[in-house]
């Protein structure tokens, strides 16, 4: 008698314990089901701010990159320009490389650029026809001339372009031409220089 009494008892218990351990298991399933969800929200955050980490890198990379090719126009001080180099120059320009979208290796261009200088400071304003189109400065130095977009012109059209051209013969120069867009992709085109024949 007191064995089946006791048998009740026994199951009842465990039946009691098995509640509770159920109950207590939904709740550490409900508090697992929270942590996952506050851990997934906090690996989002994370991978949010790695973004912006590597977006602010890119763009710190760019400023860096147009800033070290401005650097390079800066060398020795300039000499007065030659009066056998001022004038009407004929300029024929090929695309040679070019990681910018809307340009394209082989794109040619052709202007007229009229050198003239100033002291130490040589400018040259670039046309095509009678319209001025552009505007470079620089300096002429024994290793040629080196010249760039002032800053003004370059805020306005958001690309810093340079020229550096070496004097092949009396009426012949050529170099290239570096355009950095705001971007940093960078397009460059082979110059060629002929001395305008209607001097």
């Amino acid at each position: 008698m007191y064995m089946i009494m006791k048998q009740p008892m026994i199951t009842g218990l465990f039946l009691s314990l098995l509640c509770l351990y159920g109950c207590g298991f939904e709740e550490r399933r409900k508090q697992l089901d929270e942590r996952e969800q506050a851990l997934n929200l906090r690996e989002q955050a994370v991978m949010l701010k790695e973004k912006e980490i590597r977006l602010m890198e890119d763009s710190v990379r760019k400023y860096a990159a147009k800033m070290d090719s401005a650097s390079r126009m800066i060398a020795e001080p300039g000499i007065p320009l030659p009066d056998s180099l001022a004038g009407s120059w004929n300029v024929t320009m090929v695309c040679t490389q070019t990681n910018c979208t809307g340009s394209a290796v082989g794109d040619i261009r052709k202007e007229n650029w009229l050198l003239g200088g100033s002291g130490t400071v040589v400018s040259i304003r670039a046309m095509q026809g009678n319209k001025l189109i552009r505007i470079y400065t620089g300096t002429f130095t024994s290793n040629g001339l080196k010249l760039s977009t002032p800053e003004a012109e370059t805020s306005r059209s958001a690309a810093l372009m340079q020229v550096e051209l070496k004097v092949d013969q009396l009426n012949k120069m050529s170099g290239q031409r570096l355009i950095t867009q705001s971007d940093g992709c960078e397009t460059i085109f082979k110059v060629d220089m002929e001395r305008s024949k209607n001097q």
